[in-house]
């Protein structure tokens, strides 16, 4: 009987346990219930939060995107305004440049003409002067050094022919011939440095020269013998030259 009562002790107790832990389950629902609830309604508003938040966001990137469109139209249009001034003012510029150009050109065409069309300076006139001075000075020399060559030509051959004529003589004229070899040591034979020219007489009765009898050879690359003489007429006296010249036999 006791061990009845202690277990129907232990049952009472064990139901009112029971009991309250159903309460505090119900109490644990009714919470759970609420907290859905409260979730649920947080849920819709973070939704309707961020659905506001978007359309704000959506609605402040048209604003800037209007503002930003804005602001360019300004800065190209004021970018084409600038570009249009400053093309402008490079043409003025341009045609400026051109102008002076040309102004420069003009006054560098006058500067040559004056440049050319100069008068001489004293120094260039008087060593202008002494140069026709000194070619006319040379010019007279050369004049004087071809007559006198002319005289001596002609005396020359006058002097030839007269005394050829006069006396009629063979004379045996030798020049030095400085080509002539060298004979050997051991050859003690006179060497012969003379070579003997033709004989004058015979060359003139031969009728040797230029195809004209009794006339001698000209005279290598010398104007005067390009004369036709006549060998029946005496040749021309020579005329003197103006000052006294020293003549050496």
């Amino acid at each position: 009987m006791c061990r009845i009562t202690d277990l129907q002790e232990e049952l009472r107790h064990r139901e009112h346990h029971i009991s309250d832990l159903d309460k505090e389950v119900q109490h644990l629902h009714e919470n759970i219930s609420a907290l859905t609830k409260e979730l649920e309604f947080k849920g819709k508003e973070i939704l309707r939060i961020r659905s506001e938040s978007n359309q704000q966001m959506r609605l402040h990137e048209q604003d800037l995107n209007k503002r930003l469109e804005k602001e360019l139209d300004v800065m190209t249009a004021d970018h084409l305004r600038e570009k249009n001034i400053m093309r402008a003012d490079f043409n003025k510029t341009n045609e400026l440049l051109k102008e002076i150009n040309a102004a420069l050109q003009v006054s560098l065409e006058e500067m040559e003409e004056k440049y050319l069309m100069r008068e001489s300076k004293p120094e260039d006139i008087q060593m202008i002067t002494e140069l026709k001075a000194m070619l006319t000075e040379r010019d007279q020399v050369i004049k004087k050094l071809i007559e006198d060559n002319k005289f001596y030509q002609l005396e020359l051959v006058n002097r030839e022919t007269n005394f050829n004529k006069v006396f009629n003589s063979s004379p045996t004229v030798g020049v030095i011939n400085p080509l002539t070899k060298q004979k050997k040591k051991n050859d003690k034979s006179p060497t012969n440095r003379f070579v003997s020219v033709p004989n004058l007489s015979a060359l003139e009765s031969g009728g040797v020269g230029n195809g004209h009898p009794n006339r001698l050879d000209p005279i290598p690359n010398s104007p005067v013998h390009a004369i036709e003489f006549n060998s029946g007429k005496p040749l021309p006296q020579p005329v003197p030259p103006k000052e006294p010249k020293t003549f050496l036999r």
